[in-house]
């Protein structure tokens, strides 16, 4: 199975989803992150934060902000899905106060519903799930719960590569939340550490789609 992680900035990954990223890497899927926005500072930060996660192939784009770049990164996005081919699309929620995070959401979306038109691509694709993580909020009523008890430590050593980050919020802040947030989804989902996940409807029956039918 191929699983692609796609979050705004250089630290959404290893917040959002750094226990998830490790765990289905040791599981021997093929995994891929992709960031929508870098500076050069956090880019390096990015690259050294992933390869701890054991990600071998990380993308990161160079625009500045995503909701002011919808158009050039949706356009580079679906060449991504389209060269990738990810079964399994996890990035933000819609509900994420961040406006960029929400336009990321948006720019997923419409990014996987163009590259799955067989009009316009010959090599279309079609994601079969896409799941929201939490990054700056907490999900209400999240979907699942990813047991990352045995990757937890990769996670909080992910975070800390992000040295131009870690004085926001006072000190340890960052990883006292994502710590905390996820030993109270670990209590949920009665084990250790865990990171939650909602699942987004996604259309499979469009006539511009190679495939127009679909199981339940």
């Amino acid at each position: 199975m191929r699983i692609l992680f796609i979050f705004s900035h250089p630290d959404d990954e290893s917040l959002s989803a750094g226990g998830t990223i490790a765990k289905y890497v040791k599981r021997g899927y093929i995994v891929s992150t992709l960031c929508l926005t870098s500076t050069p500072e956090r880019k390096s930060e990015y690259f050294q934060a992933v390869k701890i996660l054991g990600v071998k192939k990380p993308v990161i784009y160079d625009f500045q902000e995503v909701k002011s770049d919808i158009r050039a990164i949706k356009e580079k996005l679906i060449g991504y899905l389209l060269e990738f081919r990810p079964e399994v699309i996890v990035t933000h929620t819609k509900e994420d106060y961040h406006l960029d995070h929400q336009s990321a959401f948006d720019v997923v979306l419409e990014a996987i519903e163009w590259a799955a038109h067989i009009t316009q691509y010959p090599n279309a694709h079609l994601v079969s799930r896409l799941y929201t993580a939490e990054t700056t909020v907490l999900i209400p009523n999240p979907h699942i719960l990813v047991d990352i008890s045995d990757t937890y430590t990769l996670k909080e050593k992910a975070i800390g590569c992000y040295k131009s980050q870690l004085s926001k919020g006072g000190e340890d802040f960052y990883i006292k939340f994502h710590k905390y947030r996820t030993l109270m989804r670990g209590t949920q989902a009665s084990t250790e550490h865990a990171e939650a996940y909602k699942q987004i409807s996604l259309k499979k029956n469009s006539p511009f789609y190679e495939k127009k039918c679909s199981d339940l």
